[in-house]
């Protein structure tokens, strides 16, 4: 489900953000796969919430170019066919992740090039690939996707994970429920369009 080039803060955020998502894996990618982001179609300016082939997430920014990153990655591992809630606050580099509400701990920072602290701007905003790249695609389900700009405190967070968001919380940019709909639920507007065969099931 993709967003070319989206309106509002959504195109534009780069610091100080939260991304949630509930996410359930069927099987663990052969390479890098991701649940939601923002990106250009090379990857050199993005923000993303990635599903690693040993089914660790991965929060990642790009800032002028591929070669400069900076990503931190949780120790814990998504289970396979079970439902988890996800969701994780960037603040200059500094990140939270809580699996069903609950912080786990992360890993150092892995950095290159200029290491930013910050996401680049452009590209389109996805849930199943990232971005404007055509690639990184999650192999299972995702829904009651949400982005905020700022960071959010754990007990707001762990409320988010018993309820699904409809996008008049506070400081939210965009929501998606992807309850047989791809309409962003937020006043933002940024409606998705399936591409690639995607679709809905119940769960």
């Amino acid at each position: 489900f993709t967003k070319t080039s989206p309106s509002g803060t959504l195109g534009t955020v780069t610091n100080n953000f939260t991304i949630e998502a509930n996410v359930m894996p069927t099987s663990y990618p052969a390479s890098e796969a991701t649940i939601t982001g923002r990106s250009d179609g090379t990857g050199a300016n993005e923000l993303s919430m990635r599903f690693a082939t040993d089914g660790i997430i991965q929060i990642y920014v790009n800032n002028g170019g591929t070669g400069n990153y900076r990503f931190i990655k949780t120790y814990q591992s998504l289970p396979l066919n079970k439902k988890t809630h996800v969701a994780a606050s960037w603040a200059s580099g500094t990140v939270v992740v809580y699996f069903d509400g609950v912080s786990v701990p992360v890993q150092a920072a892995g950095t290159g090039g200029t290491a930013p602290t910050t996401a680049g701007t452009g590209g389109d905003f996805s849930i199943g690939r990232l971005g404007a790249y055509a690639g990184e695609y999650f192999p299972g389900y995702i829904s009651n996707v949400g982005v905020f700009d700022a960071v959010l405190s754990a007990s707001t967070i762990k409320d988010h994970y018993t309820k699904k968001l409809t996008g008049s919380e506070t400081n939210c940019i965009g929501a998606w429920s992807l309850d047989n709909t791809a309409n962003d639920q937020s006043s933002a507007g940024n409606n998705l369009t399936a591409t690639g065969g995607v679709g809905y099931t119940a769960m």
